[in-house]
């Protein structure tokens, strides 16, 4: 009499062919026949036949997780003790497939029992693996086991790609700014811009308008984080969409960036797949192609691509340190610097805080002998100068104008051409009809890239938009140094601390060419103006005395 374990798994419980319950039956109907005795059941409801054994939730209990691999004696005797190995003779399931669909699970969980002194039997394919034949018998219809498999892949990913091509929503998670929604025709689901209810669609759209407007992804996860019932994260969005409570999820910058970076937005998709590289297994995203090879669309897009783009390098910018927008950081940043030409940062001082280079940081002492300055003493200087200068001035916004330019679609192109090279070189294309597919492909593709190369181009370009409102009304409507700081980057002003204040008095003076910046000092502090500004105060003035 020997120590049976009963090796029960299905994939899905709705397949009643094979169903946990006929394969309980069976496989002890076949213990009491042959006189043994069933001492446990190792039972994977919803786990591939793609699995080793070794590594499902049930089965791994019982044998040791270093089958198959590489390891000292000393680390398989430690796995072989932690499991359940030693509780039973017999290893027995109803048909090959229920250990595994693949040949080479299946023979390396063999010749470890054979190793181990224990048996592998199966009751529906009657084969006995003490004989040569019947581990011929055994290769073969494993082999059987693992096409099926693999036949069962291709039929999955056949319907996956006939759904995105349509345009519908096969489930899952939904991306940020998007709901599901019934088809009229009712055949299936997709998706569709969330304009109400949670209102994702309109909480992205403004995520990007600030981030294109400067305030980087931390003050902007912060602003989220204020009121998490109007502006909930994505999954606590499909929670509500659903009728279930929100987890209460909080926004980062990095799920913020996340959003914003993905090509979902722009009603495209991104898959993460497995391929082979060099012979080792790795993982990659990719976005969903059409025959053409340009992002199959299977939403409409919920921002422009030039507002993707603008929003994606606002966010590149912001990762340097020296970006000056962020939360809580110095007004000044990227504005006040010292003379030795390293920037100023605003710390706390004994009556009040205090901008000191920033060679203090690294405890080294500044070239130029510089001293900090008191924050309200600088700010203050700035503003009257700059206000002086160019209070007068009309507030000018810049506007992205979009040129005419193929080259995202030639890299489109050539991103897919490679796509398609990968995907050979992994197997994906070694059938004959296969191969044809590839040659197909990559003609047609090869084709378009042609046809994009010869097409004339014209650059991006920014437009100038008076927006009616002179700096002197913008500042009067300022309330903090932080908002004003942010007025002076955009305008390209530049403060200088010098150690000293001038012996003499300082006189408004300007420099010559490119670059050009009118300047004029105010105690310690070079205030240094674009000369732009002084242009258009003159021309202004000339209009005035015209008048």
């Amino acid at each position: 009499m020997a120590r049976v374990l009963g090796v029960v798994r299905l994939s899905k419980v709705s397949d009643e062919t094979t169903s946990p319950e006929r394969q309980r039956r069976s496989i002890q109907r076949w213990a009491d026949q042959e006189g043994h005795v069933v001492v446990g059941w190792v039972e994977d409801i919803d786990v591939s036949g793609g699995v080793e054994p070794w590594k499902r939730p049930e089965f791994g209990k019982w044998l040791p997780s270093t089958i198959g691999k590489e390891v000292s004696d000393i680390e398989h005797r430690i796995a072989l003790q932690e499991s359940r190995a030693d509780e039973y003779d017999i290893i027995c399931a109803l048909k090959i497939d229920r250990l595994s669909r693949r040949v080479l699970h299946v023979h390396t969980l063999v010749e470890w029992c054979e190793k181990h002194g224990k048996e592998v039997a199966t009751v529906e394919d009657g084969i006995n693996l003490n004989t040569q034949m019947g581990k011929l018998l055994f290769s073969l219809i494993a082999s059987f086991a693992e096409g099926e498999l693999e036949a069962i892949k291709a039929r999955a990913k056949s319907s996956y790609n006939h759904l995105v091509k349509e345009g519908r929503w096969r489930g899952g998670r939904i991306p940020y700014g998007y709901r599901a929604e019934k088809q009229d025709t009712g055949d299936g689901w997709r998706l569709v811009p969330d304009d109400y209810g949670t209102d994702t669609a309109g909480t992205l759209r403004e995520i990007v308008r600030r981030l294109i407007e400067g305030e980087s992804a931390n003050s902007i996860a912060q602003w989220l984080n204020e009121d998490p019932a109007n502006t909930p994260v994505s999954l606590d969005a499909q929670l509500i969409r659903s009728g279930k409570p929100p987890k209460g999820g909080r926004w980062t910058a990095a799920n913020t960036a996340k959003v914003v970076r993905s090509l979902n937005v722009l009603g495209q998709m991104e898959v993460t797949e497995e391929v082979v590289v060099d012979g080792r297994k790795t993982k990659r995203t990719r976005v969903v192609r059409d025959a053409e090879g340009s992002p199959l669309q299977r939403a409409d897009p919920l921002i422009t691509q030039e507002d993707w783009e603008l929003a994606n390098k606002k966010l590149d910018e912001n990762i340097s340190k020296r970006n000056g927008n962020r939360k809580g950081g110095s007004p000044m940043l990227r504005v006040a610097f010292c003379t030795c030409g390293e920037p100023a940062y605003l710390s706390p001082g004994r009556n009040w805080p205090y901008y000191r280079c920033a060679s203090r940081t690294t405890h080294k002492p500044c070239s130029t002998g510089s001293k900090g300055i008191a924050a309200h003493v600088l700010e203050e200087a700035v503003e009257e100068v700059f206000l002086r200068a160019a209070g007068d001035v009309e507030i000018v916004r810049k506007v992205f104008r979009p040129g005419v330019d193929f080259t995202r679609d030639i890299e489109e192109v050539n991103r897919a051409l490679a796509e398609l090279r990968e995907d050979r070189e992994a197997g994906l294309y070694s059938s004959e009809l296969g191969k044809r597919e590839y040659r197909e492909t990559y003609k047609r593709l090869d084709a378009r890239r042609e046809q994009l190369m010869t097409q004339p181009t014209r650059p991006d370009g920014w437009d100038e938009i008076p927006t009616n409102e002179t700096y002197r009304e913008r500042w009067a409507k300022l309330s903090t140094q932080h908002e004003k700081g942010k007025e002076l980057r955009a305008a390209g002003v530049r403060a200088v601390i010098h150690a000293e204040p001038p012996m003499t008095t300082m006189e408004a003076m300007s420099q010559e060419g490119d670059d050009a910046m009118w300047q004029e000092r105010k105690g310690r502090v070079q205030v240094l103006i674009p000369m732009d500004f002084k242009c258009r105060v003159r021309d202004l003035a000339a209009v005035h005395s015209e008048s």
